[in-house]
Protein backbone atom coordinates (compact mmCIF):
# COMPACT_ATOMS: atom_id res chain seq x y z
CA UNK A 1 0.00 0.00 0.00
CA UNK A 2 2.39 2.61 -1.41
CA UNK A 3 5.14 3.49 1.29
CA UNK A 4 3.01 3.02 4.34
CA UNK A 5 3.31 -0.60 4.09
CA UNK A 6 6.94 -0.94 2.48
CA UNK A 7 9.14 -3.42 3.69
CA UNK A 8 6.43 -4.77 6.16
CA UNK A 9 3.00 -6.69 6.42
CA UNK A 10 0.02 -4.99 7.35
CA UNK A 11 -0.45 -7.06 10.68
CA UNK A 12 3.35 -5.43 11.68
CA UNK A 13 1.83 -1.84 10.56
CA UNK A 14 -1.31 -2.64 12.85
CA UNK A 15 -0.06 -3.55 15.86
CA UNK A 16 2.34 -0.79 15.67
CA UNK A 17 0.05 1.57 15.34
CA UNK A 18 -1.97 0.58 18.20
CA UNK A 19 1.12 0.39 20.62
CA UNK A 20 1.91 4.20 19.36
CA UNK A 21 -1.34 5.35 19.18
CA UNK A 22 -1.80 6.22 15.45
CA UNK A 23 -5.70 4.63 15.26
CA UNK A 24 -8.25 7.31 16.83
CA UNK A 25 -10.75 6.01 18.56
CA UNK A 26 -13.30 6.48 15.83
CA UNK A 27 -13.85 2.86 14.89
CA UNK A 28 -12.73 3.71 11.43
CA UNK A 29 -9.09 3.56 10.29
CA UNK A 30 -7.57 6.47 8.85
CA UNK A 31 -6.99 6.56 5.04
CA UNK A 32 -5.33 3.25 4.64
CA UNK A 33 -6.46 3.71 0.96
CA UNK A 34 -4.72 7.07 0.11
CA UNK A 35 -1.33 4.92 -0.66
CA UNK A 36 -2.60 3.23 -3.94
CA UNK A 37 -2.28 4.43 -6.94
CA UNK A 38 -5.90 4.69 -7.67
CA UNK A 39 -6.80 5.56 -4.51
CA UNK A 40 -9.09 2.60 -4.06
CA UNK A 41 -9.79 0.07 -1.37
CA UNK A 42 -8.36 -3.32 -2.38
CA UNK A 43 -11.76 -5.77 -0.72
CA UNK A 44 -11.84 -9.47 -0.30
CA UNK A 45 -14.82 -11.51 -0.64
CA UNK A 46 -15.65 -14.25 1.47
CA UNK A 47 -18.44 -15.91 -0.38
CA UNK A 48 -19.36 -15.16 -4.17
CA UNK A 49 -22.71 -16.15 -5.28
CA UNK A 50 -26.15 -15.86 -4.66
CA UNK A 51 -26.56 -12.48 -2.81
CA UNK A 52 -22.55 -12.10 -2.65
CA UNK A 53 -22.60 -11.80 -6.10
CA UNK A 54 -25.53 -8.75 -5.45
CA UNK A 55 -23.25 -6.83 -2.81
CA UNK A 56 -19.52 -7.57 -4.72
CA UNK A 57 -21.70 -5.61 -7.91
CA UNK A 58 -23.03 -3.39 -5.66
CA UNK A 59 -19.44 -2.28 -4.09
CA UNK A 60 -18.02 -2.19 -7.49
CA UNK A 61 -20.28 0.13 -8.19
CA UNK A 62 -19.21 2.65 -5.67
CA UNK A 63 -15.59 3.41 -7.87
CA UNK A 64 -13.98 3.31 -4.56
CA UNK A 65 -12.17 -0.28 -4.47
CA UNK A 66 -11.01 -3.08 -6.46
CA UNK A 67 -11.96 -6.51 -5.67
CA UNK A 68 -8.55 -8.12 -4.46
CA UNK A 69 -9.54 -11.31 -3.63
CA UNK A 70 -12.18 -14.22 -4.54
CA UNK A 71 -13.14 -16.77 -1.77
CA UNK A 72 -15.64 -19.00 -1.38
CA UNK A 73 -16.01 -23.21 -0.75
CA UNK A 74 -17.95 -24.00 -4.17
CA UNK A 75 -16.37 -22.34 -6.23
CA UNK A 76 -16.86 -24.96 -9.39
CA UNK A 77 -20.37 -24.26 -8.52
CA UNK A 78 -22.69 -22.15 -10.99
CA UNK A 79 -23.13 -19.35 -8.72
CA UNK A 80 -19.98 -18.21 -8.46
CA UNK A 81 -19.63 -17.90 -12.39
CA UNK A 82 -20.30 -14.41 -12.10
CA UNK A 83 -17.76 -12.95 -10.62
CA UNK A 84 -15.36 -15.87 -11.57
CA UNK A 85 -15.80 -14.52 -15.14
CA UNK A 86 -15.99 -10.84 -14.23
CA UNK A 87 -12.40 -10.81 -11.94
CA UNK A 88 -10.54 -13.69 -13.84
CA UNK A 89 -7.33 -11.96 -12.16
CA UNK A 90 -8.47 -11.96 -8.68
CA UNK A 91 -6.83 -14.51 -6.43
CA UNK A 92 -9.22 -17.41 -5.69
CA UNK A 93 -9.24 -19.40 -2.47
CA UNK A 94 -12.28 -22.00 -1.33
CA UNK A 95 -10.87 -21.47 2.36
CA UNK A 96 -10.66 -17.72 4.37
CA UNK A 97 -7.74 -18.77 6.63
CA UNK A 98 -5.67 -19.61 3.31
CA UNK A 99 -6.90 -15.91 1.70
CA UNK A 100 -6.04 -13.81 4.73
CA UNK A 101 -2.63 -15.66 5.13
CA UNK A 102 -1.94 -14.99 1.30
CA UNK A 103 -2.91 -11.66 0.89
CA UNK A 104 -2.12 -10.40 3.85
CA UNK A 105 -0.60 -6.76 3.16
CA UNK A 106 -2.63 -7.18 0.09
CA UNK A 107 -5.60 -6.07 1.13
CA UNK A 108 -7.51 -3.29 2.90
CA UNK A 109 -10.80 -4.96 4.00
CA UNK A 110 -12.83 -7.96 3.68
CA UNK A 111 -16.39 -8.60 2.42
CA UNK A 112 -18.64 -12.07 4.58
CA UNK A 113 -21.84 -12.46 2.56
CA UNK A 114 -21.96 -16.30 3.44
CA UNK A 115 -24.52 -18.32 5.19
CA UNK A 116 -25.26 -17.51 8.55
CA UNK A 117 -23.72 -20.13 10.59
CA UNK A 118 -20.11 -19.01 8.56
CA UNK A 119 -20.04 -15.16 9.42
CA UNK A 120 -18.47 -15.38 12.50
CA UNK A 121 -15.09 -17.00 11.76
CA UNK A 122 -14.44 -14.87 9.05
CA UNK A 123 -15.35 -11.66 10.49
CA UNK A 124 -13.20 -12.32 13.69
CA UNK A 125 -10.29 -13.74 11.63
CA UNK A 126 -10.47 -10.49 9.69
CA UNK A 127 -11.26 -8.06 12.51
CA UNK A 128 -8.17 -9.79 14.65
CA UNK A 129 -5.69 -8.82 11.39
CA UNK A 130 -6.93 -5.15 11.91
CA UNK A 131 -8.95 -5.27 8.89
CA UNK A 132 -12.62 -3.26 8.38
CA UNK A 133 -15.71 -6.12 7.88
CA UNK A 134 -18.36 -5.95 6.20
CA UNK A 135 -20.81 -9.06 6.78
CA UNK A 136 -24.05 -9.65 5.42
CA UNK A 137 -26.70 -9.97 7.71
CA UNK A 138 -27.76 -11.52 10.62
CA UNK A 139 -24.47 -10.18 11.92
CA UNK A 140 -23.84 -13.90 13.58
CA UNK A 141 -25.73 -16.95 14.19
CA UNK A 142 -25.70 -17.60 17.95
CA UNK A 143 -25.97 -14.58 20.74
CA UNK A 144 -22.22 -15.51 22.13
CA UNK A 145 -20.65 -14.88 18.72
CA UNK A 146 -22.68 -11.35 18.20
CA UNK A 147 -21.28 -10.53 21.81
CA UNK A 148 -17.57 -11.37 20.78
CA UNK A 149 -17.72 -9.79 17.42
CA UNK A 150 -19.05 -6.39 19.26
CA UNK A 151 -16.17 -6.50 21.52
CA UNK A 152 -13.65 -7.61 18.88
CA UNK A 153 -14.66 -4.85 16.66
CA UNK A 154 -13.97 -2.46 19.79
CA UNK A 155 -10.78 -3.79 20.74
CA UNK A 156 -9.33 -3.22 17.52
CA UNK A 157 -11.05 0.01 16.22
CA UNK A 158 -11.89 -1.30 12.83
CA UNK A 159 -14.65 0.06 11.25
CA UNK A 160 -17.79 -2.04 11.04
CA UNK A 161 -20.66 -2.45 9.02
CA UNK A 162 -23.42 -4.94 8.78
CA UNK A 163 -25.43 -5.32 5.27
CA UNK A 164 -29.13 -4.02 5.89
CA UNK A 165 -28.63 -1.78 3.25
CA UNK A 166 -31.80 0.24 3.83
CA UNK A 167 -30.09 1.80 7.02
CA UNK A 168 -28.39 4.24 4.89
CA UNK A 169 -31.78 4.82 3.10
CA UNK A 170 -34.57 7.12 3.48
CA UNK A 171 -36.10 5.23 6.69
CA UNK A 172 -32.49 5.81 8.24
CA UNK A 173 -32.46 9.38 8.00
CA UNK A 174 -36.50 9.67 7.95
CA UNK A 175 -36.63 8.12 11.61
CA UNK A 176 -33.54 9.52 12.92
CA UNK A 177 -34.96 13.09 12.75
CA UNK A 178 -38.78 12.01 13.72
CA UNK A 179 -37.34 10.79 16.78
CA UNK A 180 -34.61 13.46 16.98
CA UNK A 181 -37.13 16.60 16.23
CA UNK A 182 -39.77 14.77 18.50
CA UNK A 183 -42.09 14.44 15.31
CA UNK A 184 -42.44 10.93 16.93
CA UNK A 185 -42.87 11.13 20.69
CA UNK A 186 -41.38 7.80 22.02
CA UNK A 187 -42.63 8.70 25.22
CA UNK A 188 -46.18 7.98 23.61
CA UNK A 189 -45.13 4.54 21.94
CA UNK A 190 -47.24 1.50 23.09
CA UNK A 191 -47.08 -1.20 20.28
CA UNK A 192 -44.91 -1.96 17.74
CA UNK A 193 -45.01 -4.67 15.29
CA UNK A 194 -43.09 -6.43 12.06
CA UNK A 195 -43.79 -9.01 9.88
CA UNK A 196 -42.96 -11.47 7.10
CA UNK A 197 -45.72 -12.97 5.48
CA UNK A 198 -44.43 -14.41 2.19
CA UNK A 199 -43.56 -18.09 0.88
CA UNK A 200 -39.95 -19.00 2.51
CA UNK A 201 -37.79 -22.13 1.62
CA UNK A 202 -38.71 -23.84 4.64
CA UNK A 203 -41.91 -23.98 3.78
CA UNK A 204 -41.42 -26.88 1.21
CA UNK A 205 -41.02 -28.74 4.45
CA UNK A 206 -44.22 -28.28 5.49
CA UNK A 207 -43.17 -29.00 9.02
CA UNK A 208 -42.85 -32.71 8.16
CA UNK A 209 -38.78 -32.92 8.92
CA UNK A 210 -38.13 -35.78 11.77
CA UNK A 211 -34.52 -36.32 10.86
CA UNK A 212 -31.07 -34.66 9.30
CA UNK A 213 -30.79 -35.74 5.63
CA UNK A 214 -29.02 -38.93 4.91
CA UNK A 215 -25.82 -37.79 3.84
CA UNK A 216 -24.33 -38.26 0.32
CA UNK A 217 -21.11 -37.77 -1.83
CA UNK A 218 -19.54 -34.16 -1.35
CA UNK A 219 -19.91 -32.32 -4.64
CA UNK A 220 -16.16 -32.15 -7.30
CA UNK A 221 -14.73 -28.86 -6.08
CA UNK A 222 -16.91 -28.06 -2.64
CA UNK A 223 -15.17 -27.72 0.53
CA UNK A 224 -17.40 -29.08 2.86
CA UNK A 225 -15.33 -28.88 5.64
CA UNK A 226 -14.73 -25.00 5.34
CA UNK A 227 -18.62 -24.70 4.38
CA UNK A 228 -19.41 -25.82 7.99
CA UNK A 229 -17.18 -23.88 9.70
CA UNK A 230 -17.62 -23.84 13.23
CA UNK A 231 -20.78 -25.47 13.00
CA UNK A 232 -20.76 -29.01 14.61
CA UNK A 233 -20.61 -31.89 11.88
CA UNK A 234 -23.43 -32.67 9.52
CA UNK A 235 -22.90 -35.29 6.47
CA UNK A 236 -23.16 -33.50 3.10
CA UNK A 237 -26.72 -33.06 2.13
CA UNK A 238 -27.59 -31.10 -0.99
CA UNK A 239 -30.92 -29.76 1.23
CA UNK A 240 -27.98 -27.89 3.21
CA UNK A 241 -26.80 -25.59 0.58
CA UNK A 242 -28.09 -23.05 -2.04
CA UNK A 243 -29.98 -21.31 0.48
CA UNK A 244 -31.75 -23.95 1.91
CA UNK A 245 -28.91 -23.53 4.85
CA UNK A 246 -31.25 -20.84 6.15
CA UNK A 247 -34.04 -23.74 6.81
CA UNK A 248 -31.53 -25.32 9.46
CA UNK A 249 -31.50 -24.43 13.33
CA UNK A 250 -28.08 -25.32 12.97
CA UNK A 251 -26.81 -23.47 9.76
CA UNK A 252 -29.54 -20.11 9.73
CA UNK A 253 -31.46 -17.83 11.50
CA UNK A 254 -34.70 -18.40 9.94
CA UNK A 255 -36.98 -15.98 8.36
CA UNK A 256 -36.38 -13.45 11.57
CA UNK A 257 -32.67 -13.29 10.78
CA UNK A 258 -33.38 -12.88 7.04
CA UNK A 259 -35.80 -10.18 7.06
CA UNK A 260 -36.10 -8.64 11.38
CA UNK A 261 -32.70 -6.64 9.47
CA UNK A 262 -34.90 -4.98 6.99
CA UNK A 263 -37.99 -4.28 9.20
CA UNK A 264 -37.09 -3.64 12.88
CA UNK A 265 -33.63 -1.92 12.27
CA UNK A 266 -34.63 1.91 12.57
CA UNK A 267 -37.43 0.82 15.40
CA UNK A 268 -35.02 -1.13 17.59
CA UNK A 269 -32.22 1.70 17.39
CA UNK A 270 -34.06 4.50 17.30
CA UNK A 271 -36.24 3.48 20.14
CA UNK A 272 -33.76 2.59 21.82
CA UNK A 273 -34.93 -0.92 22.56
CA UNK A 274 -31.70 -2.84 23.68
CA UNK A 275 -32.06 -6.26 24.72
CA UNK A 276 -35.65 -7.90 25.36
CA UNK A 277 -36.67 -9.02 28.99
CA UNK A 278 -39.01 -12.14 27.55
CA UNK A 279 -39.65 -13.66 24.12
CA UNK A 280 -43.13 -15.50 23.83
CA UNK A 281 -44.20 -17.26 21.12
CA UNK A 282 -47.71 -18.29 19.79
CA UNK A 283 -49.78 -19.36 16.60
CA UNK A 284 -47.03 -21.59 15.50
CA UNK A 285 -47.52 -24.33 12.78
CA UNK A 286 -45.29 -26.61 11.73
CA UNK A 287 -42.61 -26.85 14.53
CA UNK A 288 -40.09 -29.67 14.50
CA UNK A 289 -36.98 -30.01 16.53
CA UNK A 290 -34.66 -29.46 12.77
CA UNK A 291 -36.41 -26.33 10.75
CA UNK A 292 -37.99 -23.05 11.71
CA UNK A 293 -41.70 -23.41 11.63
CA UNK A 294 -44.35 -22.75 9.00
CA UNK A 295 -45.37 -19.73 10.65
CA UNK A 296 -45.29 -18.19 14.60
CA UNK A 297 -45.97 -15.02 16.09
CA UNK A 298 -43.22 -13.86 18.08
CA UNK A 299 -43.70 -10.76 21.10
CA UNK A 300 -40.51 -9.18 22.69
CA UNK A 301 -40.95 -7.47 25.52
CA UNK A 302 -38.80 -4.19 26.13
CA UNK A 303 -38.39 -2.76 29.74
CA UNK A 304 -38.79 1.22 29.95
CA UNK A 305 -35.84 3.12 29.22
CA UNK A 306 -35.57 7.09 29.15
CA UNK A 307 -38.76 8.57 28.29
CA UNK A 308 -39.91 5.52 26.56
CA UNK A 309 -42.16 3.27 28.32
CA UNK A 310 -42.13 -0.10 28.71
CA UNK A 311 -43.03 -1.85 25.56
CA UNK A 312 -44.44 -5.15 22.68
CA UNK A 313 -42.21 -5.32 19.48
CA UNK A 314 -44.71 -8.16 17.52
CA UNK A 315 -43.04 -10.47 14.69
CA UNK A 316 -45.32 -11.92 12.47
CA UNK A 317 -44.03 -14.76 9.92
CA UNK A 318 -45.88 -16.54 7.91
CA UNK A 319 -48.23 -17.05 4.67
CA UNK A 320 -51.63 -16.98 6.60
CA UNK A 321 -50.04 -14.67 9.61
CA UNK A 322 -50.90 -11.63 9.24
CA UNK A 323 -50.77 -9.11 11.86
CA UNK A 324 -54.29 -6.74 11.90
CA UNK A 325 -53.59 -3.80 10.26
CA UNK A 326 -54.10 -0.20 11.75
CA UNK A 327 -56.81 1.83 10.24
CA UNK A 328 -55.28 3.96 7.39
CA UNK A 329 -53.36 1.66 6.74
CA UNK A 330 -52.28 1.58 2.60
CA UNK A 331 -50.01 -1.18 1.12
CA UNK A 332 -46.33 -0.95 0.16
CA UNK A 333 -45.36 -2.40 -3.03
CA UNK A 334 -42.37 -4.05 -4.03
CA UNK A 335 -39.62 -0.98 -5.50
CA UNK A 336 -37.12 0.34 -5.51
CA UNK A 337 -36.56 0.63 -2.01
CA UNK A 338 -38.06 -3.25 -1.01
CA UNK A 339 -36.65 -5.66 -2.94
CA UNK A 340 -39.00 -8.86 -3.46
CA UNK A 341 -38.17 -11.67 -1.28
CA UNK A 342 -36.40 -14.41 -2.65
CA UNK A 343 -38.97 -17.34 -4.03
CA UNK A 344 -41.54 -14.49 -3.78
CA UNK A 345 -43.55 -13.11 -6.74
CA UNK A 346 -45.88 -9.77 -7.37
CA UNK A 347 -48.48 -12.12 -7.23
CA UNK A 348 -47.72 -13.74 -3.77
CA UNK A 349 -47.31 -10.26 -2.51
CA UNK A 350 -51.02 -9.15 -3.76
CA UNK A 351 -52.12 -12.17 -1.96
CA UNK A 352 -50.00 -11.17 1.26
CA UNK A 353 -48.08 -8.30 2.67
CA UNK A 354 -44.70 -6.98 1.24
CA UNK A 355 -42.40 -7.39 4.62
CA UNK A 356 -42.49 -4.15 6.55
CA UNK A 357 -43.47 -2.88 10.21
CA UNK A 358 -45.76 -0.25 12.17
CA UNK A 359 -46.49 1.16 15.42
CA UNK A 360 -48.99 2.61 17.46
CA UNK A 361 -49.07 6.18 19.85
CA UNK A 362 -51.04 6.65 22.93
CA UNK A 363 -52.58 9.37 21.22
CA UNK A 364 -54.26 7.27 18.37
CA UNK A 365 -51.95 7.65 15.82
CA UNK A 366 -50.47 4.53 14.38
CA UNK A 367 -47.35 5.13 11.38
CA UNK A 368 -46.63 1.73 9.07
CA UNK A 369 -43.56 1.51 6.23
CA UNK A 370 -42.03 -0.97 4.39
CA UNK A 371 -38.62 -2.88 4.57
CA UNK A 372 -35.44 -1.65 3.61
CA UNK A 373 -35.08 2.01 2.60
CA UNK A 374 -38.71 2.82 2.68
CA UNK A 375 -40.63 5.48 3.93
CA UNK A 376 -42.99 5.42 7.03
CA UNK A 377 -46.32 7.24 6.77
CA UNK A 378 -48.75 8.36 8.91
CA UNK A 379 -51.99 6.27 9.03
CA UNK A 380 -54.82 8.23 7.37
CA UNK A 381 -52.59 11.06 6.43
CA UNK A 382 -51.53 9.92 2.66
CA UNK A 383 -48.29 11.06 1.41
CA UNK A 384 -48.39 14.26 3.46
CA UNK A 385 -45.55 13.84 5.83
CA UNK A 386 -43.56 16.03 7.67
CA UNK A 387 -39.93 16.35 5.69
CA UNK A 388 -36.82 15.39 6.94
CA UNK A 389 -33.03 16.08 6.16
CA UNK A 390 -30.87 13.60 3.50
CA UNK A 391 -27.67 14.69 2.37
CA UNK A 392 -27.53 15.53 -0.75
CA UNK A 393 -24.80 13.39 -1.78
CA UNK A 394 -25.64 10.73 0.71
CA UNK A 395 -22.95 7.29 0.24
CA UNK A 396 -25.44 4.12 -0.02
CA UNK A 397 -24.51 1.37 1.72
CA UNK A 398 -21.68 -0.07 0.24
CA UNK A 399 -20.12 3.66 -1.04
CA UNK A 400 -20.21 4.62 3.41
CA UNK A 401 -18.75 0.99 4.18
CA UNK A 402 -15.84 1.75 1.87
CA UNK A 403 -15.74 5.33 3.03
CA UNK A 404 -15.32 4.62 6.31
CA UNK A 405 -11.44 2.30 5.75
CA UNK A 406 -10.87 5.28 3.62
CA UNK A 407 -11.26 7.34 7.19
CA UNK A 408 -13.90 9.86 5.69
CA UNK A 409 -17.29 8.33 7.13
CA UNK A 410 -18.61 6.82 10.04
CA UNK A 411 -20.54 3.74 8.71
CA UNK A 412 -24.44 3.81 9.56
CA UNK A 413 -25.15 0.19 10.29
CA UNK A 414 -21.44 -0.68 13.04
CA UNK A 415 -21.46 -4.00 14.58
CA UNK A 416 -21.99 -1.83 18.15
CA UNK A 417 -25.58 -1.45 16.44
CA UNK A 418 -25.93 -4.11 14.67
CA UNK A 419 -24.79 -7.06 17.27
CA UNK A 420 -27.29 -6.04 19.82
CA UNK A 421 -30.15 -6.18 17.16
CA UNK A 422 -28.93 -9.63 15.82
CA UNK A 423 -29.27 -10.96 19.64
CA UNK A 424 -32.65 -9.88 19.54
CA UNK A 425 -32.68 -12.41 16.36
CA UNK A 426 -30.76 -14.92 18.02
CA UNK A 427 -33.67 -15.02 20.82
CA UNK A 428 -36.56 -15.50 18.95
CA UNK A 429 -35.28 -18.00 17.24
CA UNK A 430 -34.40 -19.98 20.71
CA UNK A 431 -38.21 -19.10 21.24
CA UNK A 432 -38.55 -20.61 17.82
CA UNK A 433 -36.67 -23.77 18.42
CA UNK A 434 -37.70 -25.01 21.22
CA UNK A 435 -40.93 -23.66 20.70
CA UNK A 436 -41.83 -22.33 24.26
CA UNK A 437 -41.59 -18.76 26.02
CA UNK A 438 -37.86 -17.40 27.51
CA UNK A 439 -36.99 -14.83 29.99
CA UNK A 440 -33.90 -12.70 29.75
CA UNK A 441 -31.69 -10.96 31.97
CA UNK A 442 -30.09 -8.11 29.96
CA UNK A 443 -27.94 -7.46 32.91
CA UNK A 444 -25.92 -10.62 32.89
CA UNK A 445 -26.94 -11.45 29.20
CA UNK A 446 -28.17 -14.98 29.96
CA UNK A 447 -32.02 -16.47 30.00
CA UNK A 448 -33.54 -17.05 33.29
CA UNK A 449 -34.57 -20.52 34.55
CA UNK A 450 -33.74 -22.47 31.16
CA UNK A 451 -30.79 -24.02 31.19
CA UNK A 452 -31.75 -25.78 27.74
CA UNK A 453 -32.74 -22.22 26.26
CA UNK A 454 -29.51 -20.79 28.37
CA UNK A 455 -27.03 -23.42 26.30
CA UNK A 456 -28.17 -22.25 22.43
CA UNK A 457 -26.95 -18.69 23.43
CA UNK A 458 -23.84 -20.72 22.62
CA UNK A 459 -25.14 -22.98 19.80
CA UNK A 460 -26.09 -26.06 18.86
CA UNK A 461 -24.48 -28.95 20.59
CA UNK A 462 -21.20 -29.71 19.17
CA UNK A 463 -20.21 -25.90 18.48
CA UNK A 464 -17.64 -24.63 18.24
CA UNK A 465 -16.46 -28.47 15.93
CA UNK A 466 -13.23 -29.15 17.10
CA UNK A 467 -10.32 -27.43 15.24
CA UNK A 468 -12.54 -23.77 15.12
CA UNK A 469 -12.44 -23.35 18.82
CA UNK A 470 -9.26 -20.21 18.42
CA UNK A 471 -12.02 -17.56 16.98
CA UNK A 472 -14.23 -17.51 19.83
CA UNK A 473 -10.60 -16.12 21.59
CA UNK A 474 -10.59 -12.28 21.07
Amino acid sequence: MGDVFAGFSRRTFIKSAFATGVFACTGSFPSLAKGLGDGKVRLACVGIGHQAWNDIRDFQNTGLCEIAALCDTDLEGNQCRGALKKYPNAPRFTDFRKMLDAMDGKIDAVAVMTPDHSHFPALMAAIKRGLPVFSEKPLAHTFEECELLMQAAAKYKVATQMGNQGHSGDNYYQFKEYVEKGIIDVSKLTKLVAHMNNPRRWHKWNGKVSSFPKGTDVPNGLDWDTWLGTASHHDYSKDYVQGEWRSWYDFGNGCLGDWGAHTMDTMHRFFDLGMPTEVQIKDVKGWNPYVFPMQDTLTFKFAAKGKRPAIDLEWYEGTKNKPELPKGYKAVAWGKDIPAAAGSTAKDAAKSLTPGKFFYLSDGSAWYGGSHGAKIFRCGAGKDIPKFSKPKKSSNHYKNFLLAVMGKEETRSPFSVTAPLSEVFCLGCIAQRLNRNIKFDPASKQIVGDDEANALLKGSKGTPRKGWEEFYRI
